[in-house]
């Protein structure tokens, strides 16, 4: 028996902010809202495309999936740190109670095919509000990060070309990725994301991971002419670049 995991017990598996994300909000527990969760209704949490949505760090750097939120139902062991030593935090699609009262979090795995998820046990992770999130608007070719809800940056920006086109859906930002040469193909900063092309699987050793990276070419913002990426005219990206690893970049057609 299962039962669905109240939001205030979202409390229960937050002690303090593993990871190093910047601006996030922590959610720490308390004798009175652990018992207030006890005694709450059931109910879903909040939509992963609205404002309520939350980011799962990790305790320890590899951790067991599960496919289901029972014990019996491990899959595999996921390493939590990204290529270039940073931990990735993850986003919350669900999370629920087991008939013992242990939490358990439905995460998007940064892995493919996208929109691969997995069951996690809430004792190992630390749960938190995502303050900031970035929407990627692929008709208007435009670039918009919030912040407490608030709309902080608009931007133009370049996408897929028609032979290979943005992928859509709601990832996070996996990696940062300061870069050496302004000029170059990743201009000044790179963000990786959780998700993939669907039309490469390799690109320059890469596993066709897509990004939003910053270029110096005027030239290319309102343009459909990347492999896939995001590209940010450079003095933009240097202010995008301070968003928080795990945090939700929907994209959208």
């Amino acid at each position: 028996m299962r039962i669905r995991l109240p939001l205030l017990a979202l409390a229960l598996a937050v002690v303090t902010s593993a990871c190093s994300a910047r601006g996030d909000e922590p959610v720490g527990p308390t004798p009175a809202s652990r018992a207030a969760s006890a005694a709450a209704a059931p109910s879903p949490l909040p939509p992963l495309l609205g404002r309520g949505a939350y980011v799962a760090g990790t305790i320890h750097r590899e951790i067991i999936v599960f496919r289901k939120p029972d014990p019996v139902t491990a899959d595999f062991v996921l390493d939590t740190r990204n290529p270039f030593g940073q931990r990735t935090p993850l986003l919350v699609v669900d999370a629920e109670r087991d008939a013992e009262g242990d939490a358990w979090y439905e995460v998007a795995l940064p892995i493919r095919p996208n929109g691969t998820t997995g069951w996690m046990r809430g004792e190992e992770l630390v749960v938190r509000k995502a303050r900031d999130r970035v929407v990627v608007d692929l008709s208007e070719r435009t670039l918009d990060h919030y912040r407490a809800g608030r709309l902080v940056q608009e931007m133009s920006v370049a996408v897929g070309s028609p032979d290979s086109p943005t992928t859509t859906g709601t990832f996070s930002v996996w990696a940062h990725v300061p870069q050496s040469n302004p000029y170059g193909p990743y201009g000044v900063y790179a963000l990786g994301l959780s998700g993939f092309s669907d039309t490469y699987t390799e690109w320059e050793g890469s596993n066709g991971r897509i990004a939003i990276h910053g270029t110096s070419d005027l030239g290319d913002l309102g343009q459909p002419l990347s492999h896939g990426c995001i590209r940010v005219y450079n003095p933009d990206m240097e202010k995008l670049s301070h968003v928080p690893m795990g945090t939700p970049v929907v994209i959208r057609r």
